[in-house]
């Protein structure tokens, strides 16, 4: 019995992630969409001969950010937060935490990108 209850806490505890990572989601989703992004998860194929992943397309001059369905929670919370780091976000109001993730990963790719 002790280790079906154990099984049961893991279970639970991997709920709580995922539901924190689909929070997460959501509310980098909602705000690409309020910037002007259009965001659409969908599945991405694959066919040999090239590599496909989430990240931003730019559609008749519209920005999409594509979300492969078929990816982990965590490589399309990573698109999201790269789509956004690159953007001015100053004139958007956005909740302090989700502020500091997103400006910790802008200026990992500043520091990235100068060497």
């Amino acid at each position: 019995m002790p280790k079906q209850r154990s099984r049961s806490r893991r279970a639970a505890a991997t709920h709580k992630v995922d539901e924190r990572q689909r929070i997460l989601l959501d509310q980098l989703k909602d705000l690409a969409s309020r910037i002007g992004a259009d965001v659409r998860e969908e599945r991405l194929v694959r066919e040999v001969g090239y590599t496909v992943r989430s990240g931003l397309c730019v559609l008749n001059g519209q920005e999409v950010v594509l979300l492969d369905t078929h990816a982990e929670m965590s490589e399309r919370i990573d698109a999201m937060l790269d789509y956004l780091a690159g953007r001015d976000l100053d004139q958007v109001y956005i909740e302090p935490e989700l502020r500091d993730l997103i400006a910790t990963r802008a200026h990992r790719e500043a520091r990235r990108a100068e060497g």
